[in-house]
Parts: structure tokens; C-alpha cells; sequence
């Protein structure tokens, strides 16, 4: 890589940082280009030639957060620490990713961007669905999940579970409103009624 590309990569990362920390703190919509021009010590036409529009930018943005967390995730379910210590973490995890962009994370995969969706399911698909498996396969075999169940059943309730809450978008606003509830569905799903 030559030093143009090398400078490059670095504003792009840059203003990706600068879009994550603003995004986060005011969600998507109340944040402008001109703002984040501002934070990452950019100009706006910078932004607008790297990334085409806010859009575009507001979904790169989602991809390379989510590709981080789902590193954080590999990071923890490969840690040599219990089962529930793993699960714990990234319980409380996606209870803190419920609230992050103002609520408006799951609105924008679930109403607003296509493409955002489909590198979702396609990520899902290929990396999350495949680590979550060896994940609860560990648990089985640590004794911290009923044994009796399957792991193709496992599976499915988490698959059957997904798709219903990203066909519903009714249901990502009652969790943008109480990140509590998603915390309480993870441990119900994994604890069941009985707990």
C-alpha cells in the first residue's frame, strides 16, 4: 500500500470513528455530514467523495461496527472462561447495543436500508449463526444447557426467534424504548420459563 492509499484508509477511519461516536450519542437522523466533517477534522466534500452520501456513510458505518462486535463476540465465546461468564457478557452486550443510535439501529435494518439488511442476513448467515452454534454446543457439553434439547432445535428457536422480531418493526421500538426487555428475552430464551 503507498502512502496516498495509507492516508486515505486513515481519513476513512477517521471519519468512521467520528460517525460512530456522534451516531451514537444523537442517532442517525439528527446527526449531519457537517458535524461529523467537524469531529473527524475533515471536510464535508472529504466525506461526500468517500462515502457518496449520509446514507451511504450511515450504513458503512453500521457494517464495520457490526464486523467489530462480532470480533468482540469471537473474543469472548473463545475465551477460555465458563459458559455463563461468556453468555453473561454478551447478554448484557446486545442489551447495550438495544439503546445505542438512539434506539434507531434495528429501525434502520429493519425499515430503512436494504443494503444494511442484506449485509445482516448475510453476516448472520455465514459468521453468527455458525458461532452461536458452537457456542451453545459448548454449553451443552459444560452442562449449562439441557442436554435433552438438540442442537438443530436450538438452532431453529434462535432462527425462528430472529426472523420474528426483524419481520415485526414494532417490536425494535418497544425494545429502543426498554433495553431491559431484550436482556429479559436472551434470558429466556436461554433459561426458559422455569429459570
Amino acid at each position: 500500500m503507498d502512502g496516498f492509499e495509507k492516508r486515505r484508509e486513515q481519513k476513512q477511519e477517521s471519519i468512521r470513528r467520528a460517525a460512530l461516536e456522534l451516531f451514537q450519542a444523537h442517532g442517525f437522523r439528527k446527526v449531519s455530514v457537517a458535524e461529523i466533517a467537524r469531529t473527524a477534522g475533515v471536510s464535508q466534500v472529504t466525506i461526500y467523495n468517500y462515502f457518496g452520501s449520509k446514507e451511504a456513510l450511515v450504513g458503512d458505518v453500521i457494517k464495520w461496527f457490526l464486523a467489530a462486535t462480532l470480533e468482540r463476540y469471537r473474543g469472548i465465546i473463545g475465551s477460555d472462561r465458563p459458559f455463563a461468564e461468556k453468555l453473561e457478557e454478551i447478554v448484557f452486550d446486545k442489551t447495550r447495543l438495544a439503546a445505542l443510535f438512539q434506539g434507531e439501529l434495528l429501525a434502520t435494518y429493519i425499515k430503512g436500508n436494504p443494503e444494511v439488511g442484506a449485509y445482516i442476513e448475510k453476516l448472520t448467515d455465514e459468521e453468527i449463526m455458525p458461532l452461536s452454534r458452537r457456542f451453545f454446543e459448548a454449553g451443552i457439553r459444560e452442562g449449562y444447557i439441557d442436554a435433552r434439547f438438540s442442537i438443530e432445535t436450538i438452532m431453529l428457536y434462535l432462527e425462528i426467534v430472529r426472523r420474528g422480531f426483524y419481520a415485526n418493526p414494532e417490536m425494535a421500538d418497544r425494545i429502543s424504548e426498554d433495553p431491559t426487555l431484550m436482556k429479559e428475552l436472551i434470558q429466556l430464551m436461554t433459561y426458559g420459563l422455569n429459570g
